[in-house]
This record gives C-alpha cells, structure tokens and sequence, in this order.
C-alpha cells in the first residue's frame, strides 16, 4: 500500500458507527491510536486464509437474481452504470434516486446485491468477517462479463459507482486491474476486457489506497465533515498518482458528511452523523454526467 494511513477509516468506522455507539468508539480509538494498517492487515490475512475459491459462473449465479435494473424508455443501447452498495446493503430510495437522474439522461443503471443471493449479514461485511472489498472485486468483474449479454447496455461505456464499502471495491478492482491479480474468492485474473469496457469510476466516501495503473478516469467524492473519512489521504496520495493512469479527480464538499448522497438516510446512518447535502450531490451528479456524457 501507498502508506499506513491510506487504509480508509470509512471503511473500518463508518459500518461500525451503524451498529452501536460502542462499536463506533472502538474503531475511533483504532484510527486515533494509529492501528488502522494494523487492523486491515489482520482482516486481509483473514480473508486469504478462509475465502473459498469460486468460479465467474458461480458469482454470477448468486448475484443476477437480484439485480435492480433501471433503464429510459425506448429502444437502443446506452452507457451504463454499475452500481455497488455499502456495507449496510442496498437502500431502496438511494439506488432509485440515482436511477431517476440516470435514466433521465439517457443513461441505465444496474444495482448489485452482494449479499443477498449468498445470504450475508452486513454487519458481517461491515467488520470484514465476510466479503471484504478485495473479495468483493470479483462482483464487479463477472457484472462486467454479464453485462455483454443485455441488448439495453452499451459494453464500449461502462461506468461504475460505489459507496463506502462499495467506493473500496472499486479501488480494489482498479489496483488488480492494474496489477492483473485476481480477487481473493478467484484463482486468476479473467480477461473481461477490464480497461475496454469500464470507461470511468466513480467513488463515494471512500479513500486512496495502493496505486494503479489502468487506463479509467475516475473522481473521489468526499465530505469535509465526515468522521470516518480522512480526506487528507486522498490529498496526499493525489500526487502520486502514476501519470500513465486514467486522470483521478479529488473533489471535497465543505461541511458534506459520510452518505451525503442520501435524501432519506436510515435512521442508523442518522445517528452516525450523516446528513443530505443537495448541493454536494447535485455537483457530484452533474460531474459524473459530465464524464460520460464527454465519452459518448
């Protein structure tokens, strides 16, 4: 990794901070102690040592019954986003917010459940006992290989987008992208056509982890006030960011909190400090518009 610290303490806190106050005590004390790296490190070890090796065909078999596809009227294919959860699971008033701004634009938006088909707790995701972000990966590549097969998508113009939990996995992707090393649950990299298909990447509340390489512009959102996030990682990985790597834009909304994008946040993500910010996510709305729009 980049740097100790690059590991995101939205990652570790933020699911933590939806179970109970003391849970989200214990992960503070973890970030403000500096056990962060330490902690991942731990998680990732775990993860290796006991994620079973699967197939394409086996994820794919547990995921596509519970696909939310959302798509505009007519006929033709058109950009696509594939869009991956937090830790928390799906939220049904978040993906069809997103849906109604997509679909408005001429755009298709195709949300993944990573948990119900395989029948996970979230709060088993949220404390990395199960479906860890490099594990997690794997969703996101067999998403892509689906996709081919949906008259509706465009393959050429795939985007994807995720939130916490699911803005990690993105990384995740990019960096085994990069490095062409398989997710934890495959044993080697698939050739989905990674770099032809994925034209853009964007990360909610998220961080800035290793580097990669790959050819796909991406953008960071990130809320100024956000307790589980330290945008200073992304501040000071941006620098380092290889010049042969698709363009990675760092955008940092003042006084925005973790799940931002939320109009109507549950009453967990309430209690951990979150709030809507309309005006963080119409800018975040108009810049992802923007990409893919300029890319068509």
């Amino acid at each position: 990794m980049f740097r100790s610290s690059l590991v995101l303490a939205a990652l570790l806190l933020a699911p933590f901070a939806q179970a109970n106050d003391e849970s989200r005590q214990e992960l503070e004390e973890v970030v403000e102690e500096g056990g962060v790296a330490s902690f991942v490190a731990n998680a990732i070890a775990h993860a290796k040592a006991t994620v079973k090796e699967t197939s394409m065909t086996a994820i794919s078999k547990e995921l596509r019954p519970y696909d939310q596809r959302f798509f505009p009227e007519g006929e033709g294919k058109v950009p696509t986003v594939l869009f991956f959860h937090g830790c928390s699971g799906p939220t049904a008033s978040h993906e069809k917010d997103w849906a109604e701004k997509f679909n408005g634009a001429g755009i298709g938006m195709i949300a993944v459940d990573s948990y119900e088909g395989r029948g996970i707790d979230w709060q088993q995701a949220c404390n990395f006992q199960a479906m860890t972000p490099w594990q997690r990966s794997a969703d996101i590549l067999a998403t892509i290989e689906d996709v081919k097969n949906d008259p509706r998508v465009d393959a050429g113009q795939l985007y994807l987008a995720g939130f916490s939990h699911g803005a990690v996995t993105i990384w995740a992707a990019l960096a085994q992208a990069s490095a062409k090393s398989a997710p934890f649950s495959l044993a080697e990299w698939p050739k989905v056509g990674f770099e032809q298909h994925v034209q853009g990447a964007f990360m909610f509340y998220g961080s800035c982890m290793q580097l990669w390489t790959v050819d796909v512009d991406s953008v960071m959102f990130l809320g100024a006030d956000d307790r589980y996030i330290q945008e200073e990682v992304c501040q000071a990985y941006k620098p380092n960011h290889p010049e042969t790597a698709g363009n990675l834009t760092v955008k940092i909304y003042p006084g925005a909190t973790h799940t931002f994008d939320h109009a109507n946040p549950n009453q967990a993500n309430i209690d951990a400090g979150s709030v809507y910010d309309a005006k963080a996510t119409e800018d975040a709305w108009q810049t992802m518009l923007k990409m893919i729009k300029g890319n068509q």
